[in-house]
């Protein structure tokens, strides 16, 4: 999701424009399933794969000819009997797959991409549904796109065909990422997709410990973001993997957006500073917030803080941060602390495996 939102801001600030391709169905064993993405730019930039690589150089000329039209189409590729030899062998799978091309013309058609624009803005936050007509009659209506927030929940329902309306509310709770025929006089073709976003882990503090952080984090496919006032700690060199990385002013606490997907991780190992920043993120939606070092340090810093001690939330700092694994040397201590994160995100008990499982045989 961040590396093609970072291209279309990369395309919409060169004035570029580029097709956006999501696989909308599958039938056997494919590289990868519904709702993978890719997004091919006008100066034939990939990012995101749909296959082990084969059928890249395809799809790019498939974009091509989309952006010459300007219309969405679907493509098609069979991985089946003899034709395997020549597309098989780099996809490692023997099925079919279906992508919808989507042309992103920022400059001719803007309200068409600000939709797509949403949609990679507003998934790495919440879940997402999103229905797209693939195919129809009318060709004005194919490519047209709906995002939705998950948690729609009332009678103000932004899709505007009547019969795609209907479909959606009855398939809601429990939508898959899936194309549905549903005829009718447009003889429509929609692509269903739910998305859910990564965890987005913050790391106040650029110190040598946080490096090994982010890069478990980041080979977790979780979006990263860390922050500190000093920049010869806080810059690319140091953590090249890192999705944003911010300088803010030394003895300020930076106004970073944190919602209910946020994991915040505290470690600038300055006492005062730690105090500050809890002050400021206590009362934030953040899915966890843990602060480096023993407990009775955390302890002293509340004491020292009146908007701490009052804050009823004081219950939700993790600390001290991370599971009980014995972890020592510093990519041990990360390992640590993104398993608590991980536990919490995914409901996990952080028992062992084993235990669990004798557990349930008593029972």
């Amino acid at each position: 999701m961040i590396t093609i939102k970072k291209e279309l801001e990369r395309c919409k600030k060169e004035g570029l424009s580029g097709v956006l391709g999501t696989i909308v169905s599958t039938e056997g064993s494919t590289y990868q399933k519904a709702g993978a993405k890719c997004f091919i730019s006008e100066d034939q930039r990939l990012t995101g794969l749909l296959s082990g690589g084969c059928v890249e150089s395809d799809i790019i000329e498939y974009a091509m000819k989309v952006l010459e039209t300007g219309k969405p189409t679907v493509i098609h590729y069979d991985f089946y009997g003899d034709d395997d030899i020549v597309w098989g062998l780099g996809i490692g799978c023997n099925g079919k797959m279906n992508i919808f091309l989507q042309p992103y013309l920022p400059t001719k058609h803007p309200e068409k991409a600000a939709i797509i624009d949403q949609y990679f803005s507003d998934a790495l936050q919440k879940k997402l549904h999103t229905v797209t007509i693939v195919e129809a009659k009318d060709e004005s209506l194919q490519g047209k796109m709906w995002v939705i927030d998950g948690a729609f929940d009332n009678n103000d329902l932004p899709i505007s065909v009547h019969e795609i309306a209907v479909d959606y509310m009855m398939r809601k709770k429990n939508l898959k990422n899936e194309i549905v025929y549903l005829g009718g006089e447009q003889d429509l073709y929609v692509y269903y997709e739910s998305t859910s976003p990564p965890p987005h882990l913050i790391v106040f503090g650029a110190g040598p410990d946080a490096i090994p952080l982010v890069k478990m984090a980041k080979n977790l496919k979780w979006l990263v973001t860390v922050l500190d006032h000093r920049p010869s700690y806080c810059n690319e060199e140091n953590f090249p993997e890192a999705d944003f990385i911010h300088v803010y002013p030394v003895g300020s606490v930076p106004n970073v957006s944190i919602h209910k997907n946020s994991y915040v991780v505290i470690m600038t190992h300055n006492f005062l500073h730690d105090k500050e920043i809890l002050e400021s993120i206590l009362d934030t939606d953040a899915a966890y917030i843990g602060l480096l070092g023993p407990r009775r340090r955390t302890d002293r810093l509340i004491a020292m803080s009146n908007t701490l001690l009052s804050n009823e939330k004081i219950h939700r700092i993790h600390s001290p941060i991370g599971l009980d694994i014995g972890a020592k040397t510093p990519e041990e201590i990360a390992f640590s602390i993104l398993a608590e994160i991980m536990m919490i995100y995914r409901g996990g008990t952080g028992k062992k495996l084993s235990q669990l499982a004798c557990m349930a045989h008593s029972v």
